[in-house]
């Protein structure tokens, strides 16, 4: 995928991470990660970014661009459609770099989260099945590849599904977690960049690696993605979602256990978000620094 370089490091040069709309370069937000801001920028249609202001040198982001592409690759491998993608690296300090991963853009209507809303039962069914096919092509082909052992963040959400052709594509390729000999090869600690410094040794102790290891187990991308329905405001595709998962599972899954894992997650992520704005304003009227991340408003969940 073409990028124009000189634009993404004019848009970051100039941007106020709290007052995006002040960019002459004119941007639009259209979601959140936990790391990252996703956006589009008038100026480049068809493609959307996602900035992941997090590395204190080029080195460290070039270190992080390989271990995305190596992951991408072992997607690919294991089956999954992922879409045209490019990245760029802009210093914008001495002490901090942006990693930059543009992507393809789909149809809105066309993400999980909002295709289901055009589908019959019949075809929200089969999508679910398809989804849950792929994401046990990865178990299978860690199964098959020893060394190599991949996570995937499956939630609805981070799927495309064109209806006219039937593709899937998996969009979540931007946090590459992944281990090679039982050895992660993601460090953890970029993930804590955007926590703030006094919450840190908190999410470090109790809920980075639990955050981490879920995605590699089978069980728990399972209750993952159907809990996430709650999130989504579509708690009735619940029962749906279950029945397709357990013809997949090799443990049963419970809509208890399920519900038990959202509001554990929801507390989480509550928790993580609010320690942000914390360090938000702390960094605007205290350390009177510029705060980096964007951060999303009220969530509904």
């Amino acid at each position: 995928m073409k990028i124009d370089k000189e634009l993404v490091e004019q848009f970051e040069r100039e941007l106020d991470p709290q007052h995006l709309d002040a960019s002459k370069i004119k941007a639009k937000l259209i979601g959140f990660g936990e790391i990252s801001t996703i956006f589009e920028l008038e100026a480049a249609p068809g493609v959307v970014f996602k900035r992941m202001p997090m590395f204190s040198n080029r080195a460290q982001a070039r270190d992080y661009l390989e271990k995305y592409t190596r992951y991408c690759s072992f997607l690919v491998k294991a089956g999954v459609n992922l879409p045209e993608d490019s990245a760029i690296v802009v210093e914008k300090t001495p002490k901090l770099t942006v990693l930059y991963f543009a992507q393809q853009k789909f149809d809105p209507n066309s993400i999980g989260n909002k295709v289901v809303d055009f589908l019959t039962e019949d075809e929200i069914r089969k999508l679910a099945e398809q989804i849950f096919s792929t994401i046990y092509g990865v178990w299978d082909f860690n199964q098959q590849n020893k060394e190599v052992d991949l996570a995937i963040d499956s939630q609805l959400s981070n799927w495309v599904f064109d209806r006219q052709t039937g593709a899937l594509f998996y969009l979540d390729t931007t946090t590459p977690l992944f281990k090679i000999n039982g050895q992660e090869q993601l460090d953890p600690e970029l993930l804590l960049t955007s926590a703030p410094s006094f919450g840190r040794a908190i999410i470090r102790k109790f809920f980075l690696q639990d955050v981490m290891d879920r995605y590699y187990d089978e069980k728990f991308v399972n209750i993952d993605l159907i809990a996430n329905l709650y999130k989504e405001q579509k708690p009735a595709l619940i029962p749906l979602f279950i029945e397709v998962a357990n013809r997949f599972s090799s443990e049963k899954i419970t809509q208890k256990e399920i519900a038990d894992y959202y509001r554990e997650d929801k507390f989480i992520w509550q928790l993580f978000l609010s320690l942000r704005k914390m360090d938000r304003w702390l960094h605007r009227h205290v350390y009177r620094k510029e705060y980096q991340f964007i951060l999303p408003g009220k969530i509904k969940r």
